[in-house]
């Protein structure tokens, strides 16, 4: 078996970054591997931990998602659980996508959640709430439903959607529209 140095020395920037922004879930010795692998290739480090687990010393970051250590299951102290739920209400959400179009949106949130790039559409569900229902593909008391992602992921996200809302609406027709 290869030597997690190793294993990790093989992975891609983007992998190692994607580990280094969920370091809550590694072991101590698997946070010290990334934390090398990213100082030997010059990349950020990641934010330092809000605090340690009372039971096992296991370093808490900010990006747990949840209240208690994954190493012993000892839930967080209450100052420590409270600011992770402080840094989990400011999070900057961005609109990446404004569309009348269900298919699109279906399309476009698949895109998204392949890349794991979490977002939600805001809107969806109220299109046909009030009387008047739809015209023209949306309703104009709601407007169109949006798809929003995290303000850190929007790059990314704008470069998987590029060119999505261009896509015809009749699948039969050609690049000109005509069937």
């Amino acid at each position: 078996m290869a030597d997690a140095d190793d294993i990790w020395a093989a992975k891609s920037d983007e992998e190692l970054l994607q580990a280094a922004s969920e370091l809550g879930e590694f072991t101590e010795e698997g946070e010290r591997i990334i934390r090398a692998e990213l100082r030997r290739r010059g990349l950020p480090p990641p934010d330092p931990a809000v605090g340690r687990c009372s039971r096992c010393g296991k370093a808490i970051f900010r990006t747990d998602h949840r209240d208690a250590c994954t190493q012993c299951g000892e839930p967080f102290p209450s100052e420590i659980t409270q600011t992770l739920r402080d840094d989990r209400a400011a999070v900057a959400l961005v609109s990446v996508l404004r569309t009348s179009d269900a298919g699109l949106l279906g399309f476009a949130k698949s895109l998204l959640d392949s890349e794991t790039i979490e977002n939600f559409v805001r809107g969806e569900h109220v299109q046909d709430l009030f009387g008047v229902g739809r015209i023209g593909g949306y309703n104009y008391i709601t407007g169109p439903a949006e798809l929003w992602v995290r303000a850190d992921d929007e790059e990314r996200a704008r470069q998987l959607l590029d060119g999505v809302s261009e896509l015809p609406s009749d699948p039969a027709a050609g690049p000109n529209g005509d069937a």
